[in-house]
């Protein structure tokens, strides 16, 4: 269900004449799952360009020797790995693709995003926010734990591998997808986030930042954004303004109980899919929705720190 509403959000947004490929790398759906997805992303599709759908099954049995769990990554299973088998997925004349996870939605132009990226670096990505460094501390943990190992210099910012612009010319001719496999296998429970620390292990040095309003992760708090690794005009911009709304970590707007702001954005396309009735909205979406996201975000931040005053 949160695929359909990716896809849903991107094709709603889409304005390229250029011809749409979406490539689904899963390990388990059904005929007539992927037959409501494509139904509810083609019923929202505007304009006259080419889409096709492309569906590639995904093994994780042969990646059992990686990890999965544990403290920082909890929600997080051997169906993360199936970006590093992006390049698999994909004939050899494709030199460029945009990875998206399923826990987010589109809310821009995704041609834009494809245009961001530039020939020089072998990913495009945004920065990470609560984790800026490689040397960001998770707990007594570095964000890259090994990062002095490797040599790479404490400054070096970090990035989330929820979106990624890929150039894969570079990707397969450096074996990255088997470098990472080699580090998760070397290093296992101490790589924090799994795929995303073996990433940011390897490709360090090879990454163009963007604009933080392609992936806003939904840190919401204003101390989480310092200086030097961000401005306040970073913060104010991409706050009320986010072209990929990704809701990171084990907390999804479709759970009940989810009273975070921008939960909005998701049921906003759920609405619009053969999925609609499956899920019911939480008192604050509901809310959110009447009242509109910056209303309801002022309103949220008010209540977290009366809660805090209050000592509750």
């Amino acid at each position: 269900m949160p695929l359909a509403v990716m896809l849903t959000s991107l094709v709603c947004h889409y304005q390229s004449s250029r011809s749409l490929h979406l490539h689904i790398v899963a390990s388990d759906i059904s005929d007539s799952l992927r037959q409501k997805i494509e139904a509810s992303v083609l019923n929202n599709k505007k304009g006259a360009y080419h889409l096709e759908f492309h569906w590639t099954s995904f093994d994780p049995s042969h990646l059992k020797n990686l990890p999965v769990g544990g403290e920082a990554n909890q929600h997080i299973t051997s169906e993360a790995y199936s970006r590093l088998l992006v390049a698999d997925a994909l004939p050899p004349s494709c030199e460029r693709v945009i990875y998206l996870d399923c826990d987010l939605v589109v809310l821009k132009d995704i041609a834009l995003l494809y245009d961001a990226a530039d020939n020089e670096h072998t990913i495009a990505v945004v920065a990470g926010v609560t984790l800026s460094y490689v040397s960001s501390l998770f707990g007594a943990t570095p964000a890259v734990f090994n990062y002095a190992e490797l040599g790479i210099p404490a400054t070096n910012r970090y990035f989330n591998s929820g979106v990624m612009v890929i150039n894969l010319k570079p990707w397969r001719e450096q074996n990255i997808a088997a470098r990472v496999i080699d580090y998760l296998e070397r290093y296992h429970d101490k790589v924090l986030y799994h795929d995303q620390g073996g990433l940011n292990a390897i490709l360090y040095d090879q990454w163009l930042r963007l604009d933080q309003r392609w992936n806003h992760t939904g840190c919401l708090n204003p101390a989480s954004w310092k200086e030097p690794a961000f401005t306040r005009e970073e913060y104010l911009k991409v706050r009320f303004d986010p072209y990929i709304a990704h809701y990171l970590g084990g907390d999804k707007p479709w759970m009940p109980g989810f009273n975070r702001p921008r939960a909005a954005f998701f049921f906003r396309y759920l609405r619009k899919t053969l999925f609609k009735d499956e899920v019911k909205m939480s008192c604050g979406a509901n809310l959110e929705f009447m009242i509109g996201y910056k209303n309801y975000f002022f309103l949220w931040t008010f209540i977290r720190w009366l809660r805090a005053r209050l000592g509750r």
